[in-house]
Parts: C-alpha cells; structure tokens; sequence
C-alpha cells in the first residue's frame, strides 16, 4: 500500500460496510508507523476540519468527514497482514487534491499530537 490508498475496514462485530480508511503517511519513509484516518458520516459533533462530499472519493455517497481523532498507527507488517483478511476490500486510492485537503485538516483537527508530529516528520503536514 501506499500514502492515499484506501481500504475498507469492518469494525468487529458489524457487517462489511463500515469504514474506509486511508494511508496518510508514506510507508517507505517510515514502515513501522503508518498513518491511517477514517471516514464517517458527518455530524455536527464529528471533527470539522476536513469535509468530504460525495464525488470526492466513490465511497462516498453524502457528506462525511475525516475522523481524524481515531487515527491508527501501524506497522508494514501489520497493514500487509489485514490486507491478507478475507473481509477487507482494497478500494479506490485518494485523489492527490483530496489528499492534500486532509492534510491541510491536521494542524486545525482533533488528531493526536504524537500522531500528527509523524506527518510532520515526514514533510506533509505543518505544525
């Protein structure tokens, strides 16, 4: 996988339509800690700092917005291990401008400090 793929993750427990996910952060630069954010539905109490509609990505079928609080961190190995599972989907890779419009969302988003400060690290975000 690479920054801007996306996969479709389904939460345990729940049935195969849950989240899409995304690659943000370049696993070659760094595979041990991958960043992935997922998209929810919109909601006035969600994070607003990014704002997908749909055309955006083929997922998405109404306004939804970039989780960015519930981002995951993991390794190479373990993204190629859930790649593996029969339940995941590998979906449609971002557009680079809907990429970059998530990364212009961290610096004004509830993401993690720690989190946040690897995408700096890598030169795609600004603190």
């Amino acid at each position: 996988m690479d920054i801007g793929d996306t996969l479709l993750i389904p939460e345990p427990g729940t049935s195969l339509d849950s989240h899409l996910w995304v690659v943000i952060s370049d696993p070659i630069a760094d595979p041990f800690r991958i960043v992935l954010v997922n998209f929810t539905k919109h909601r006035p109490d969600k994070d607003q700092a990014c704002i997908l509609e749909v055309g955006d990505h083929p997922f998405i079928r109404q306004t939804t917005c970039v989780e960015y609080r519930r981002a995951k961190i993991v390794s190479q190995e373990e993204l190629d291990a859930l790649i593996e599972l029969p339940q995941v989907q590998i979906r449609e890779p971002l557009l680079p401008e809907v990429l970059q419009r998530i990364f212009d969302g961290v610096p004004n988003s509830r993401m993690k400090l720690d989190v946040a400060q690897i995408l700096e690290e890598q030169g795609l975000v600004q603190l």
